[in-house]
Order: C-alpha cells, then structure tokens, then sequence
C-alpha cells in the first residue's frame, strides 16, 4: 500500500462527514507532513500519514476520541 492508494480508500469515508473541500484540505495537511520526511520508507510514511489523518483536530472534534479510535484501527489495517 502506499499514500495514493491509502487516500482512495479513506477519502469516501471523510468526505462523508465533511465534505468534499474540507477532505481535501485534511488530505493534503497529512500528505505535506509526510512528504517532508524523504528518509522514511513507504510503510513508515503510511502509517504516519494515517495517524496525521487520525490526529486532525477537525476529524478528533468531529469523530470524537472513541471514534478516532476505531476508523485508526482500521486503516492500519489497510497496511
């Protein structure tokens, strides 16, 4: 798995609950903060990219902590 194929399968999920714009935005925030760490491997970026997603404060105000919880679980599941 990589970052684009992580993006596909989660995007659905965000942009249910947030919209088109603003999935975008907090897919982007989470691809730049992984794109600056060009030392990683592509599991290493994965993983911090799901948990730049899980950590958003939009996605951990929307979600709640116990939903953040279960959809970051999940999506480590997709490694």
């Amino acid at each position: 798995m990589n970052i684009d194929g992580l993006k596909e399968k989660i995007k659905p999920e965000l942009e249910s609950i947030f919209g088109s714009s603003m999935t975008n935005l907090i897919l982007n925030k989470a691809k730049i903060r992984v794109s600056s760490d060009k030392v990683a491997d592509e599991h290493t970026r994965c993983r911090t990219y799901i948990e730049c997603l899980a950590s958003d404060e939009r996605v951990v105000g929307m979600w709640g902590n116990l939903e953040v919880k279960d959809r970051l679980s999940k999506w480590m599941n997709y490694l």
